[in-house]
């Protein structure tokens, strides 16, 4: 008969093994931990240079399709707003021996048209895929004209007047038939007071319809863009009512961030600053980008 003899851990070897795993954990986890923390930061990093890359990039892309000279910045430097382009064309003068665009509701062949069906309140662009449903204005040789850092009337596209550079905010825009060959034929209805006369001819004979007011605030440690369909005198003190302002970035310092604009003139392009400034979770980032804008008109 053969004895079998148990083996067992005593209480010392048990402790042993138990240091020696914990100096091993310890030792693993300061190895690991620097590389570990330093992918969390990179990637914290790399979500708050993407998602500022993103909101510049919008804005800059909106800027570029902007109406020549309706690029704005307010006084505290918080907003930027511009009047998007729906589309743009060459016209052709619309009265025998001018330059120039005239509209009125008066009869077909009173007024000299020059335009191939005779009426008051068309306009013949060098387009002819050219379309205008969903613009809301016309816009022709906008210099931007300023006073004492104001619009001037007339001669601004936010300060509409007849005549002016843009369309009063009302008039509609419909594509009609019977244009000639590699033309578009354009109506303007519903003129506020049944006539508008463009203040200036553009030398190169461009148009431009506009379709909306788009801006961009910092408000709420948010950068918001909106839009709206009015033409105001001065940048609203916040988005306005029905606005549908939708945040680009979030968790912004505005205190760090907005605008700076040097509008330039019709010979020189303007220069549009914009700067970001995001903090998240100890992380904190700024981006500066400039955007030429071109406003020969």
């Amino acid at each position: 008969m053969s004895l079998k003899r148990s083996h067992a851990f005593t209480l010392v070897e048990l402790v042993i093994v138990i240091a020696l795993a914990g100096t091993v954990a310890v030792l693993v986890s300061t190895v690991m931990s620097g590389p570990l923390n330093s992918f969390i930061d990179q990637s914290r990093r790399a979500v708050l240079v993407d998602q500022a890359a993103g909101a510049l990039s919008r804005m800059t892309r909106d800027v570029r399709l902007a109406i020549p000279n309706s690029v704005r910045v307010s006084a505290d430097g918080q907003a930027m707003e511009l009047l998007l382009i729906h589309s743009a064309a060459r016209y052709r003068p619309n009265r025998i021996g001018g330059d120039g665009l005239r509209f009125s509701s008066a009869a077909v062949g009173s007024c000299g048209s020059s335009n191939v069906d005779g009426s008051c309140n068309t306009v013949q662009v060098l387009d002819p895929a050219f379309n205008p449903a969903g613009a809301r204005w016309l816009v022709i040789y906008n210099t931007g004209a300023q006073s004492a850092g104001n619009p001037v009337p007339g001669g601004n596209v936010w300060a509409p007047l007849n005549p002016g550079v843009i369309t009063l905010t009302g008039t509609t825009f419909s594509l009609l038939s019977g244009a000639p060959a590699n033309e578009s034929l354009i109506a303007l209805g519903s003129m506020p007071g049944g006539s508008f006369d463009f203040a200036f001819a553009s030398p190169q004979r461009r148009l431009y319809l506009a379709e909306t007011v788009v801006g961009y605030r910092c408000q709420n440690s948010q950068l918001v863009r909106y839009s709206y369909n009015q033409l105001l005198n001065a940048i609203p003190a916040a988005p306005p009512s029905g606005s549908a302002a939708q945040p680009v970035a979030s968790s912004v310092n505005c205190a760090q961030s907005g605008f700076e604009y040097a509008p330039g003139s019709t010979q020189r392009a303007g220069l549009l600053n914009l700067s970001l400034s995001i903090s998240q979770a100890g992380e904190n980032l700024q981006l500066l980008q400039q955007v030429h804008v071109d406003n020969a008109p």
